[in-house]
């Protein structure tokens, strides 16, 4: 169903000797977990306006596109019906051609896959259901309130259904696209008690798409109790990259915050030291941060706060540690052909 990724693991043999020294390390050192992360990527970043199939037809006396460029030579024997054919449903096509924004209608789809997972070990975890599951579209068309745009909002709990990723219990949902837009996933999950930092952790999870090149909306909030807003445009990115964005915390910017970068390492590369596996840095007095992306791939960006302790195993308050995440996608600059 959702194949983003292939699935393998990778388990290290250790010695009885290694294993020895390990614990004693330990009794000494504290040891830094691996973050878990909720996932929520669709199986395309983005989807583009088609091609028309006319391009494909080229008139020697007109310039070759860029599109059509990239692609195989035609055949150098085109017949003169055949040509004025091509010019005709070029002629057709462009008399119908409206701005994308008021395309009343479009027949796209888009796999969303929803797990749990660490990012950098590239290990999956079992995950519950999310509580919630919206996607917001945002457009030209898009109506506001008291100066508020107002995006059309359509719930998808309802269509999730249990899959299995990377050995482990995941979601998956098959979102049908009727029209262009500027597509925000959100989920809101559920709290659950994590024995690794003896605490409860939730998860407020959000993705931007653009479908047929919209991009109004990237720059806005879509209500999230926490989430992260984006100040530059978080699609259509190349390495190394720069992100920058704010926390928002019941809608008012949240300072001094920590706040971790870490990239999907599907490669399972290693790395000089356990410090390589993310980058962190703190919000700023208005909420921003920024960092560099230099490597292709999905990223995620986590921010941290305090939420409300809630009662635990033993039936005593735990502290709760509530994060926003937000999940991009950056393309390589050796491999510009990734598919539209």
């Amino acid at each position: 169903m959702l194949r983003l990724f292939p699935t393998f693991s990778l388990w290290p043999v250790l010695s009885h000797g290694v294993c020895f020294c390990m614990a004693v390390t330990l009794c000494f050192f504290p040891v830094r977990v691996t973050a878990q992360v909720t996932l929520l990527v669709p199986s395309q970043p983005s989807i583009e306006v088609p091609i028309p199939k006319t391009a494909t037809v080229r008139d020697d006396k007109r310039p070759e596109s860029a599109s059509t460029s990239s692609k195989s030579e035609l055949s150098a024997h085109v017949s003169d019906k055949g040509k004025e054919q091509a010019r005709a449903e070029r002629k057709a096509d462009d008399s119908q051609k409206v701005s994308v924004d008021s395309t009343p209608n479009i027949d796209q789809e888009v796999d969303v896959l929803i797990t749990m997972m660490r990012p950098f070990r590239y290990e999956g975890l079992d995950m519950d259901m999310p509580q919630l599951f919206a996607v917001f579209r945002y457009g030209a068309t898009t109506p506001a309130k008291d100066g508020v745009p107002q995006p059309e909002r359509r719930d998808l709990l309802g269509d999730v259904e249990e899959i299995r990723y990377l050995d482990h219990k995941a979601w998956g949902a098959n979102v049908a696209l009727t029209q262009p837009g500027l597509y925000q996933f959100v989920i809101e999950g559920r709290p659950w008690w994590d024995t690794s930092v003896n605490r409860f952790l939730r998860h407020y999870v959000k993705t931007i798409m653009p479908v047929y090149g919209v991009e109004y909306g990237w720059d806005l909030p879509v209500g999230q109790r926490f989430e992260i807003v984006p100040l530059s445009r978080p699609f259509g990115l190349m390495t190394p990259a720069l992100f920058t964005a704010k926390a928002l915390l019941d809608g008012n910017p949240l300072p001094s915050a920590p706040v971790r970068m870490a990239r999907i390492n599907m490669e399972k590369r290693p790395v000089p030291t356990s410090w390589h596996e993310e980058q962190t840095a703190k919000t700023n007095a208005q909420g921003e941060f920024a960092f560099i992306l230099n490597q292709p791939g999905w990223w995620c960006c986590v921010v941290d706060t305090k939420g409300d302790p809630l009662k635990g195993p033993d039936g005593q308050p735990k502290p709760l540690q509530v994060s926003a995440v937000f999940w991009l996608f950056v393309d390589g600059t050796t491999d510009p052909s990734r598919k539209r």
